[in-house]
């Protein structure tokens, strides 16, 4: 099993698989899922959303225990950059080259996702019914899960394979994200011959944003400006200039102030300057939150303490597929799958993590006939 996930896992982060592009890997896993004998189901997310494929179902009977459904979830796609990942093993962990992202977010999920589905085909383990999410486009606000089939979805608890840092925490809250854009509209003139005739619409922008408080706000609440585009040369007073940015909260009530205060900046810088602004404000994914003591929850916990893991619940500051399925009806947790500094070229997967998760999960599905009658 060892040498197994770990080749599996070398495999899948060497098939170049950025938002959007997951056409290769959706074809690998389900050439994988056929080998165990079951029969993968794609839909029609990609067409949705302008990819190159959709999410990837599977079914697994239950075999030898009395359970309600569970179901196991995990992202196919990455972020940039993500192509032609060169992975290699030093030192018990697995980094990449150093010019790209490792892609452990998330391919150590579906790396775990994958030899669960051996491991069971193999009688390795008795368990309910079970049931696989592979998803596309989750780094580009969940779409692939916000286009899924969810009358497929039979399970009522949901375990999401994407959590950063060692595994054994289970993440049992996430915050809600608005998104925030802001267009400023000046007036163009020549900047060195009549400069006053114009109104400098980045200006307004900079204004704006130097009266926006952002980065960690509290405990709870975090906002960040990313993107600021605008102008078309030096000699021209730009008329347009567009700030993008974001608000996310555990508490609906500090997400509110938040957003409310970006946009009273950005209505300040409007009157000071000159500019007219247009705010359009877009709710990303909402938040949940799951009591610690739920037996959702306790279940992941003591099957992790089975195993000898020292397992925590914590709340995250990131979105996940889990926010979605929480939204639709399905409780989820997120576990953590042991990718360390995602989103970096510096990202590394300690190689003990995936053997730690693909026995989580199994201790997990051999206990799921605990959630009978659970809500």
């Amino acid at each position: 099993m060892a040498d197994r996930i770990l080749e599996d896992f070398l495999r899948l982060v060497q098939i170049d698989s950025e938002t959007y592009s997951e056409g290769e890997v959706v074809a690998y896993v389900c050439g994988e899922v056929e080998r165990t004998g079951l029969r993968p189901y794609v839909d029609d997310a990609g067409r949705a959303i302008g990819g190159e494929a959709g999410n990837v179902y599977v079914r697994l009977p239950a075999n030898g225990l009395q359970a309600p459904p569970v179901l196991f979830c995990s992202h196919l796609d990455t972020v940039s950059p993500g192509r032609g990942i060169k992975p290699r093993v030093a030192g018990g962990r697995v980094i990449s080259d150093g010019s790209t992202i490792l892609g452990a977010d998330c391919k150590a999920g579906v790396a775990v996702m994958l030899e669960l589905l051996r491991l069971a085909g193999e009688g390795a383990f008795r368990h309910g019914p079970l049931e696989f999410l592979f998803t596309v486009a989750e780094e580009k606000q969940l779409q692939g899960v916000r286009n899924l089939e969810q009358e497929r979805l039979e399970a009522r608890h949901a375990f999401v394979l994407d959590g950063s840092g060692e595994v054994g925490e289970v993440v049992n809250a996430s915050p809600t994200q608005d998104n925030l854009e802001f267009v400023f509209t000046g007036r163009a003139a020549h900047a060195g011959v009549e400069p006053e005739k114009g109104i400098n619409a980045i200006y307004g922008a900079c204004w704006a944003v130097s009266l926006m408080r952002v980065g960690r706000i509290d405990s709870e609440t975090t906002a960040n400006v990313g993107i600021i585009q605008g102008g078309r040369a030096v000699n021209i007073v730009p008329e347009r200039a567009v700030v993008q940015g974001e608000a996310r909260s555990l508490d609906a009530g500090k997400l509110e102030e938040q957003r409310k205060a970006m946009i009273r900046a950005a209505l300040e810088a409007e009157a000071a300057v000159g500019v007219g602004v247009e705010v359009k404000v877009e709710r990303a994914y909402e938040g949940f939150r799951i009591d610690p003591l739920d037996p959702m929850v306790q279940l992941a916990v003591e099957a992790g303490k089975a195993m000898g893991l020292r397992m925590g619940i914590r709340a995250s500051g990131g979105g996940s597929d889990a926010n979605f399925l929480n939204a639709m009806g399905i409780k989820a947790v997120v576990l953590s799958m042991g990718a360390r500094k995602p989103h970096t070229t510096q990202e590394y997967l300690e190689v003990q993590d995936l053997h730690k998760l693909a026995r989580l999960c199994q201790e997990i599905a051999e206990a799921a006939g605990r959630l009978r009658g659970a809500t």
